[in-house]
């Protein structure tokens, strides 16, 4: 099997700056193209007002910025690199993103099974992405329980 494409999903968190170097390191060790998502959770709203339009498109502007600097490390490492922001619930769009666009291989940031406060958190995108992904995926952990 040849990994042509791997998948970084990022919330810009520090679990995705870990992730985010290991997407690099393979991308650049597999010759890969580097595809950088970012999926916003939607608001539950019947209908959207001026003011929740207005919030997403500030949050649209804030979002491209932080896309902007994900792409450049990936590009300073001379990577090839595609990138999209989309609108969804995160586990749903990595799933489908990586579909659509045939990904061999996803990776992706994760705080382990415990929360900051202890809890035991199965429920996370991470381990969403993990059972129902149409590929390979390598979870990053940011620290150590």
């Amino acid at each position: 099997m040849k990994i042509e494409k791997i998948l970084f999903p990022t919330d810009f968190s520090l679990k995705s700056l870990k992730a985010r170097e290991h997407a690099i390191y393979l991308a650049g060790m597999l010759d890969a193209t580097a595809f950088i998502l970012h999926a916003i959770e939607p608001f539950e709203y019947d209908e959207l007002d001026d003011e929740i339009k207005g919030f997403y498109k500030e949050l649209e502007v804030q979002l491209k910025e932080k896309m902007e600097k994900e792409k450049e490390a990936f590009l300073s490492s001379g990577l090839r690199v595609h990138d999209d922001i989309v609108i969804g619930p995160r586990w749903r769009v990595v799933n489908t993103y990586a579909k659509e666009h045939a990904i061999d291989l996803i990776v992706m940031g994760s705080h382990g099974v415990k929360t900051e406060t202890g809890e035991i958190s199965v429920g996370t995108t991470s381990h969403k992405v993990m059972f129902t992904s149409p590929c390979p995926v390598l979870l990053v952990r940011h620290g150590i329980d």
